[in-house]
């Protein structure tokens, strides 16, 4: 029974501290980021009027057509992830093998999700960062509410998904610390 326990928590362990799932919760923020752009500019689109409600229809099936499949595959992510910490929380809890439950630290696979993903954390304070800036700075800055409009689409993905890799390192690094205060 050890050696199946020991089988499914680094089975687990690697499903849930993938760098690939870190990369693909990358990617389908970057997507999700691109159809905000397009939804910004199919309303300026139908905002000019005229020939532009063209422009804004093709622009608006393009948001739509990022951005719903990528809220759709982070959904499915988080689901997945939240499914494979009540297992693993589960086969840890069925008995301990102190020589085994020693190396499920992951030590190097927690530091790269909380390094990596504060590289999204860090692109959303520049964003934020950048946009705040301008209106400061800048007297004459139109006020159509576009630039906003880009500066959310940019910064709250970002760093939503920064927040989601530190969450999920920080809450593998909680585990081992109550796996391990169980075993005392």
């Amino acid at each position: 029974m050890l050696a199946d326990r020991s089988r499914a928590l680094d089975a687990l362990i690697r499903k849930t501290l993938s760098p690939g799932r870190l990369l693909l919760t990358w990617l389908l923020t970057c997507v999700f980021v691109l159809g905000w752009t397009f939804a910004v500019l199919g309303l300026q689109s139908v905002v000019e009027g005229g020939i532009s409600y063209v422009y804004a229809a093709a622009f608006l099936i393009l948001a739509a057509g990022a951005a719903i499949p990528s809220l759709l595959g982070i959904r499915a992510g988080l689901r997945t992830g939240k499914e494979a910490r009540r297992r693993l929380r589960l086969w840890a809890a069925l008995d301990r093998d102190a020589v085994h439950d020693a190396g499920l630290e992951a030590g190097g696979r927690v530091w790269f999700w909380l390094l990596m993903s504060l590289l999204p954390c860090a692109g959303a304070l520049v964003v934020g960062g950048a946009f705040v800036q301008e209106v400061l700075t800048t007297a004459g800055a139109p006020k159509d509410g576009s630039s906003l409009a880009y500066a959310w689409g940019l910064t709250a993905p970002l760093a939503a998904a920064g927040a989601y890799g530190v969450a999920t390192a920080l809450t593998h690094r909680r585990w081992f610390r109550s796996l391990n205060r169980q075993r005392r």
